[in-house]
């Protein structure tokens, strides 16, 4: 080796700087370990470019991303090996590049916001409220029972003993009936169902049914002007009956009031 260097030419290279201590294995050739005058001493001259304060910087935010990426792991139960692996991935990752803390910044306002994996109280607290399903159920309670509707089924029954009665009468005896101008028993029906549609829808107005804001008003307001209506007339003879409409009118004033005093109206 020491003739090799003795026999360069020029300048002794043995005067010359090798390249660092970077061994070679299998005795390959040294040639592979010099490098040029120029670069041994640009390495000499070059230095870091990082600062003591961001050095530390640095090591307290792996260190703090490390450790939250551990807490995040072990609390998420039940969650895969490969998503583990994911989350450990986002959670370590630090700033963007070109980033750095200010002088009053700290690990932890660094720290990357570290995404939330659903749970069930979190779930829970997504769904509708219980005023939200009520909400629900009172919109669509009124649009199935509006005061039309409510009015036919109050008034049903009448309806119902109508069409039975149009079913046992024989032809020739409607015929009759219509030829001597006399009110049969299943045109007595047919007046006494349209009476009780007339009289129910001017009865809901008193209730203010249209401004209702609950079931239960709804079903409650209805079954009172059932009642009320169910008690006073049994045909369309008494409805025409002067002394039992004023009763009827008074006994549903009484309903609405205690209707209102339920309800604080």
């Amino acid at each position: 080796m020491g003739l090799f260097w003795g026999s360069s030419k020029g300048s002794s290279y043995s005067d010359q700087r090798q390249a660092p201590a970077a061994s070679t294995t299998g005795g390959g050739d040294n040639s592979d370990n010099i490098i040029s005058e120029d670069l041994a001493q640009y390495l000499e001259t070059r230095e870091s470019q990082l600062s003591n304060r961001e050095f530390k910087a640095l090591l307290r935010r792996q260190s703090a991303n490390a450790e939250a990426s551990k807490q995040a792991v072990e609390s998420s139960n039940g969650v895969t090996g490969e998503e583990n692996d994911f989350l450990s991935m986002i959670q370590a990752k630090g700033p963007q590049a070109g980033t750095e803390l200010s002088a009053g910044e700290t690990a932890a306002q660094a720290q990357v916001e570290i995404p939330k994996l659903p749970t069930v109280i979190s779930t829970a607290n997504s769904m509708k409220k219980p005023k939200e399903y009520q909400n629900f159920e009172f919109d669509k309670y009124r649009r199935e029972n509006d005061e039309k509707e409510v009015v036919l089924t109050n008034c049903s029954e009448i309806q119902h003993a109508f069409y039975d009665c149009l079913g046992r009468q024989k032809i020739w005896e409607r015929v009759t009936a219509v030829a001597r101008l006399d009110s049969d028993e299943c045109t007595k029906l047919a007046d006494f169902f349209m009476a009780c549609t007339e009289i129910q829808k001017k009865a809901f107005l008193t209730f203010d049914y249209a401004t209702l804001e609950t079931v239960d008003e709804m079903k409650v307001a209805s079954r009172k002007v059932d009642k009320v209506f169910s008690n006073a007339f049994h045909s369309v003879d008494e409805i025409r009956d002067k002394e039992k409409y004023m009763n009827y009118t008074k006994e549903l004033r009484r309903e609405r009031e205690d209707f209102y005093a339920k309800f604080n109206k």
